[in-house]
């Protein structure tokens, strides 16, 4: 009896070794493509813009008076906050898929997209000076259902910017 059982699940262990003359190795072929922008075009996304109405807030900034309050994937909004009980709108610093912002002395350092960008943001003239891109610090952006951009052959100098659902 032991024997029967030991051949049986030896049986079974190798009947994943057999081969039915399927080819089941075709290449996965992914149900989105991306969306992509030319990185000269990329870099020119940072705008400082009026104040706006928050939409979706995510995580919050507190610097001297000043809150950045980030816009999911859009950018910050800057507000005064020298009065907490009533911060006032002073701008909008939009940056597409801006994620993340850490600030040292007095510089503010976002990560855009797969970039780390450093900027100053001057209040007194409402001024927004980028003082150096730090390129592909961050990895590219995986569609959802985990690709690269390799594997859709994105050209070289474009940058992913989300992926669509193809048809």
């Amino acid at each position: 009896m032991k024997n029967a059982a030991f051949y049986l699940i030896l049986i079974f262990l190798f009947q994943s070794c057999w081969y039915t003359g399927v080819d089941d190795d075709e290449p996965y072929r992914s149900m989105y493509k991306p969306i992509t922008q030319s990185r000269a075009d990329f870099e020119k996304t940072i705008v400082l813009k009026e104040a706006q109405q928050i939409m979706t807030s995510g995580k919050i900034y507190v610097k001297d008076d000043l809150i950045y309050l980030n816009e999911l994937g859009k950018g910050f909004h800057i507000l005064d906050n020298s009065d907490p009980e009533n911060p006032q709108p002073l701008a909008f610093l939009e940056i597409p898929l801006a994620t993340d912002l850490a600030i040292r002395n007095d510089i503010l350092y976002v990560h855009h997209a797969v970039d780390l960008v450093s900027f100053s943001y001057s209040v007194s003239n409402n001024r927004l000076v980028i003082l150096h891109r730090e390129r592909n610090v961050f990895p590219e952006l995986q569609s959802p259902d985990g690709l690269g951009p390799e594997h859709y052959g994105v050209a070289e100098g474009n940058i992913v910017l989300g992926y669509q659902l193809e048809n």
